[in-house]
């Protein structure tokens, strides 16, 4: 069920391209997420729709924070005003910055998806899980022999034929 959430979440907030990912975009992105760095979204085909972003995650946070205001509604009452501004603010501020995690959770989602897809089209006989480590390597490698992007494709087959 979580899965169908996340799926329909990401539909709804990204604007993905029907374009299939181009070889050499695929082994930069592959390079890039076995290396935990940030993905660029444009050169994988899709991109946030940010207000559509705010709206999920404002409904997201609110399944979260109704529950926690209705149990420690009757606290705050009983407290001083100031505590409950400042606690507030506090809240306010740590609801802004998970709006941050959740941008860099969806951008990897909707990245792997896109990879995963494209890594189908590409090597269809290579499963992702198992070959993405090793194509990686021969990557780097065709990068430090400086292989142009003309035969980097032939390169990468000849080498896990081999």
């Amino acid at each position: 069920m979580f899965k169908k959430i996340k799926e329909n979440i990401i539909l709804y907030i990204y604007n993905i391209s029907k374009q299939p990912v181009k070889f050499v975009a695929l082994l930069e992105a592959n390079q890039l997420l076995n290396e935990g760095m940030k993905l660029d979204g444009t050169k994988l085909g899709f991109r946030l729709r940010l207000g559509r972003a705010y709206i999920v995650f404002i409904i997201l946070a609110h399944l979260i924070i109704i529950p926690i205001a209705l149990i420690t509604h009757s606290l705050f009452a009983i407290l001083d005003c100031h505590a409950s501004i400042v606690i507030a603010i506090f809240f306010t501020a740590l609801l802004f910055g998970i709006f941050s995690f959740f941008k860099e959770w969806t951008r990897d989602a909707v990245a792997l998806k896109r990879i995963k897809n494209a890594w189908k089209l590409q090597f269809p006989y290579f499963p992702y899980e198992e070959y993405n480590q090793k194509i990686n390597k021969i990557f780097e490698e065709a990068q430090r022999d400086g292989i142009s992007k003309k035969v980097l494709e032939q390169f990468v087959l000849d080498k896990l034929s081999s």
